[in-house]
């Protein structure tokens, strides 16, 4: 099982060159766990992308779908006031957003109790290095 933020799902979603990447990581694994934020940052990354032309409205389509398709599978880390003391924890030990910030802390929350340590998809190199403090392994590797 692994947990993807949002800058790996993105990648399922639209064309990116890190889309075959997670294409092979998804076929070894297809159980995903999310962030309860994960439809939201995934959509408007999308929308983004149109926005700023670099994807068409046909492709802004096909990625909302293809979003709403893969989120009826994944698995969920719920909003819960632990997640937010963990969150708030992190943001105090790392230079992250508050969005990165719950990602890592709903990842560190899915980890709880697991007998491997949970793989956490991420292309965001300053969010890579906090999961990785966090005792999180990133797959792919981030380059340093």
């Amino acid at each position: 099982m692994r947990f993807w933020d949002s800058s790996a799902l993105v990648s399922l979603l639209v064309p990116e060159p890190a889309s075959g990447v997670v294409s092979r990581l998804l076929r070894t694994d297809p159980e995903i766990v999310v962030a309860w934020t994960a439809t939201i940052e995934c959509a408007a990354a999308c929308v983004r992308k149109h926005r700023e032309r670099a994807a068409s409205s046909a492709q802004l389509a096909g990625a909302l779908a293809r979003l709403r398709d893969l989120s009826g599978y994944w698995n969920v880390a719920e909003p819960t006031m632990a997640l937010r003391s963990i969150a708030e924890k992190i943001v105090a030990r790392h230079a992250l957003r508050a969005g990165d910030a719950i990602q890592l802390a709903s990842a560190t929350v899915a980890a709880e109790g697991g007998e491997e340590p949970l793989e956490f998809v991420c292309f965001d190199t300053r969010l890579a290095l906090a999961a990785t403090t966090e005792g999180l392994r990133v797959v792919p590797e981030p380059s340093r």
